[in-house]
């Protein structure tokens, strides 16, 4: 029994622009992206008192070009970000980033009538009434007027609290929007990760264990939930996910869009006891700043883990995640469960 790695990146991955795109070149880059993931990963088995898994068992399906230069084409044609929950993809982009923004502002203590009251008092009490609607379980809108200033102070509230620029913050919402809505690009991402499978086959591996980062572990849900016949997967790893956000959540695939049931992929046929998803996430990374993701997607079920890392370098820093020892010895043992 053979089992291959499957590493799933995230966004902002695309080469330089400028640089050679070329066949040879992006091969080596792809390689140097591996090398640092496997960096990583081999800190983390050593300190778990595991072996380093083989190199030459490990696949990365690279999208970053596809992904940057369609969202770039898309932009250049006059299109915007495009919006969730059933909006057409070339509309405007509040609706998506607005609902993923104040999911992470809430989920670390962001009250909008506080802030407010130190940027724009005047709205304060608007913001209160909004709040104790809801909190009596009314369905209370901001309203056009209240919401960009209630955007606004949670994204400068989720900048100062984990030190991520504003900039970036906006950036990745954007991008997981255009994922998940864009069915186009969607698939096109889809197909690539699905090429990477058929190739760890076509070398012989009966196994696979799938490791996601930041967007990838939404694109590495979704391979799981639409799962072509192919090497039986053993363990599906998430690492600074921002599967938690209920906008997210609710379009990933293996449920009706909209409605927020996901569970655990059913492909997945444990290797190591009975854990088929191992979730990591740093409390000040803001992509995964919803979790654990076990109580959304398989309460109670020991199936599912979640891990809390305090990651030294970046809290979003997919080399830190892979350098804990429980993550790595988790993964290592799903590797060689079926060794010899």
């Amino acid at each position: 029994m053979s089992t291959a790695l499957l590493l799933i990146h995230g966004r902002s991955q695309q080469m330089p622009a400028g640089t050679d795109h070329g066949e040879s070149a992006v091969a080596d880059y792809v390689a140097r992206k591996k090398r640092e993931w496997l960096a990583g990963l081999a800190k983390g088995a050593v300190l778990a008192g595991r072996p380093a898994p083989d190199p030459d068992a490990v696949y990365l399906p690279y999208y970053g070009n596809l992904l940057a230069d369609r969202i770039a084409a898309h932009e250049r044609a006059g299109g915007r970000a495009p919006q969730l929950e059933g909006l057409d993809v070339a509309a405007q982009s509040a609706a998506t980033s607005d609902d993923i923004l104040l999911d992470g502002a809430a989920e670390i203590g962001f009250v909008a009538s506080r802030r407010l009251e130190q940027t724009d008092p005047e709205l304060a009490g608007a913001a209160r009434d909004v709040e104790k609607a809801r909190a009596s379980g009314e369905e209370a809108s901001w309203g056009d007027l209240l919401k960009p200033k209630v955007v606004r102070a949670a994204l400068r509230f989720l900048s100062d609290k984990t030190g991520a620029p504003e900039a970036i913050i906006t950036r990745f919402l954007a991008d997981v929007a255009y994922y998940l809505e864009d069915d186009a690009m969607r698939d096109a991402v889809q197909e690539v990760v699905s090429a990477s499978v058929a190739r760890a086959a076509a070398d012989g591996h009966s196994d696979l264990v799938v490791v996601g980062h930041s967007l990838g572990s939404c694109v590495a849900y979704d391979a799981l939930q639409r799962y072509s016949p192919g090497p039986r997967v053993r363990l599906l790893v998430t690492a600074g996910s921002p599967d938690g956000y209920a906008v997210v959540k609710r379009n990933l695939w293996g449920g009706p869009e909209g409605d927020g049931n996901r569970g655990i992929p059913g492909v997945i046929e444990p290797a190591h006891d009975s854990l088929k998803w191992l979730n990591t996430y740093d409390e000040h990374d803001v992509v995964a700043l919803v979790h654990p993701l076990g109580p959304l997607f398989a309460p109670g079920d020991d199936a599912m883990r979640d891990e809390r890392a305090q990651n030294p370098s970046d809290p979003h820093s997919i080399q830190d995640y892979l350098s804990d020892p429980d993550v790595a010895a988790a993964v290592i043992d799903a590797l060689r469960a079926d060794a010899g």
